[in-house]
């Protein structure tokens, strides 16, 4: 997968500088905020499951810059090496970006010791007579009798949560728009109403109280208590909660990626003034969307004073489904709604206008909020989240035209981040698990955090440009 003297994916005369500038900004936003989610700063620089923070945009905009080199070089394919040799190329660098995934972030978990292969994990109950043979060197070589149960367990965990990291993310999303990415340009954007609608659709049915683990008491089926968890009792999966928008997030996914896909037909190199205004309609277009889309979780907001009996209260969801659901990542305290997806539209009744518009991006959700699909949240990839992420990702890809195609002015990192994007995500991997958070502890003071920041990004671009001096690139 790597070679030396190996060019980047496009030759140099055919590159577009404003998306390895834009590719770039996106890497090392990555960087910055897998380094600062390690330490106390501020909320921005941190993912928080129900609002949207800087952090959180960062890999949104990074599957949509994929959605633009995707159409571009697989179109170029295409026309060169046909479908069967192009589709099985990209079939094979997916599942490579998914292995290289599970190899940097591991399985999910570990099987601490022999014993729990004589453990139902659904039961917990232990096999104790096969567990006793064993100790006694009777049973050496056969196989314990929960060893299958375990291990279908966590290849559950696995498909629900655990492999949906960055690469493995990138790698699952590629395979699944790519039998649309060659379709013209409002074929694309069709697909890309059906995929929302569909991750709202399922959201409803039943993608959110899997997604979160809901259960009562060890039950996952309460109706009489707004439970009705049937998915994650199908896989028995438990409370666990998802990540990146788990199995079903790969809709959102595909929603951003085919996103960027746009941009293809967007562009005009012959009039980059022309590209510029085009993509800030589309990205005031996705901006107000999203927003607005933001805005039904005003929705779910309860009286901020409780003697406020004018105001019609949403139903809040059963408290132990709560405590099933585990903590907000941002630290903060949560409720969660009853109907997280439709809202109760008696809670319109009573209220000025101005109640009904979401506070800005940025800005800490409030406290009296139910949590609810419409938030813009990460964890959950929503629809609003990456709709409203796409149009940054819009507006910041017409700044980058202006400064790098227009104004032929490149940032250096950018371009070195950009140009081999899978080399430096490996390095940065490397640097802050085998050294950073060993030498810079998770409580330290603003100073010396600020200051590892500094050389951490040193230290990864000093690799990785010597890479690109080597002429050493791997491709994604």
């Amino acid at each position: 997968m790597t070679t030396r003297s190996d060019p980047p994916a496009l030759p140099a005369q055919d590159r577009i500088h404003s998306i390895d500038q834009f590719r770039g900004y996106a890497v090392l936003g990555m960087f910055v905020v897998n380094y600062l989610g390690h330490y106390p700063c501020h909320f921005n620089y941190h993912h928080n499951d129900y609002f949207l923070s800087y952090a959180d945009t960062i890999m949104p905009m990074f599957m949509f810059v994929v959605g633009i080199s995707f159409r571009f070089t697989l179109v170029k394919r295409l026309a060169t090496s046909g479908y069967l040799r192009t589709y099985a190329g990209y079939f094979r660098r997916s599942l490579a970006l998914v292995l290289i995934s599970v190899v940097l972030s591991g399985i999910g978990q570990n099987f601490e010791t022999y014993q729990e292969f004589f453990t139902d994990p659904q039961t917990n109950q232990s096999a104790e007579a096969e567990w006793a043979e064993f100790q006694e060197g009777n049973a050496e070589t056969d196989v314990p009798p929960n060893f299958a149960d375990q291990w279908l367990l966590l290849g559950k965990l696995f498909v629900k949560s655990y492999v949906w990291e960055t690469l493995a993310v990138i790698g699952l999303t590629q395979l699944f728009v790519l039998p649309f990415v060659h379709l013209r340009f409002w074929s694309r954007v069709a697909i890309l109403v059906v995929l929302g609608a569909a991750h709202v659709w399922l959201s409803q049915w039943f993608a959110w109280q899997f997604f979160y683990g809901y259960m009562i008491d060890g039950n996952y089926v309460d109706l009489d208590n707004g439970l009705n968890n049937w998915m994650g009792q199908l896989w028995g999966t438990g409370n666990n909660r998802g990540w990146d928008g788990g199995l079903f997030g790969i809709l959102t996914w595909g929603f951003t990626m085919l996103a960027g896909t746009l941009c293809y037909d967007l562009m005009d190199r012959s009039a980059p003034w022309t590209t510029i205004k085009t993509f800030l309609r589309w990205g005031a277009a996705f901006l107000i969307l999203g927003y607005a889309m933001s805005c039904l979780s005003r929705l779910y907001d309860l009286p901020a004073d409780e003697g406020q009996v004018e105001q019609y209260r949403p139903a809040a969801a059963d408290e132990r489904i709560k405590r099933a659901h585990g903590k907000d990542k941002g630290g903060r305290e949560f409720s969660i709604a009853r109907s997280p997806v439709l809202p109760d539209w008696e809670v319109t009744r009573n209220r000025p206008i101005a109640s009904f518009f979401a506070e800005p991006p940025f800005v800490a959700r409030p406290d009296n909020r139910l949590v609810n699909y419409w938030m813009m949240q990460k964890r959950y990839a929503s629809l609003p989240y990456v709709t409203f992420v796409c149009g940054l990702s819009f507006v910041g890809l017409a700044l980058f035209v202006l400064t790098a195609d227009i104004g032929n002015f490149q940032i250096p990192i950018f371009r070195t981040f950009g140009m081999n994007p899978l080399a430096a995500y490996v390095l940065h991997k490397m640097v802050l698990l085998n050294l950073m958070f060993h030498v810079i502890p998770s409580d330290s003071a603003a100073w010396l955090y600020w200051s590892g920041l500094a050389l951490y990004l040193v230290i990864v671009y000093v690799l990785v440009r010597g890479l690109e001096k080597q002429g050493v690139y791997i491709r994604m």
